[in-house]
């Protein structure tokens, strides 16, 4: 397939896909580069592990602007989990680090499994109304984050972090 027929048949996918496909679409993306710059690590090529960590860290930071627009509990913590694999790939990318992608990789892969079966359910159907329809505001007193340690001591949210722009 020519490359311009490529991105017609992307473009088209992207204008029709429901918002559920199109955060399937973003798990995929950032775990095809996550795989680009894990296998360019593996073998000693830092530099050819830049480009796809910063397209891993811009698609992660996308997946995270996703879901700040609502401030429901779900959202807030799957936000929580976006921006602790936000700062992994940044670390990753910063220290040359193939645990922390690899330890990226692993997360993303479950992420990716959720969507797909949110996917199968949901077919080509929009959400619910009731899975996008505004909601009041959560109360404003924090809450400890709880969230598995997938061997990292670092704790997905910190006090005074706010996933506020």
């Amino acid at each position: 397939m020519s490359n311009h027929l490529q991105q017609s048949y992307l473009e088209s996918r992207v204008l029709t896909a429901p918002s559920h496909s199109l955060h399937l679409m973003l798990i995929e993306g950032a775990i095809r580069f996550g795989r680009q710059a894990e296998a360019a690590l593996h073998s000693g090529d830092v530099d050819a592990a830049d480009e796809p960590l910063m397209r891993t860290l811009d698609i992660v930071g996308e997946m995270l602007v996703g879901v700040r627009e609502m401030k429901t509990d779900l959202n807030l913590q799957i936000a929580s989990l976006y921006l602790y694999l936000f700062r992994l790939v940044g670390e990753a990318k910063v220290n040359d680090d193939l645990a922390k992608i690899t330890e990226v990789l692993a997360l993303l892969e479950i992420e990716r499994e959720t969507w797909q079966l949110v996917r199968e359910r949901l077919g080509n159907a929009p959400l619910p109304p009731s899975a996008t329809a505004p909601r009041k505001p959560i109360s404003a007193t924090p809450r400890p984050t709880v969230a598995p340690n997938f061997g990292n001591t670092s704790p997905i949210s910190s006090p005074g972090l706010s996933l506020e722009a």
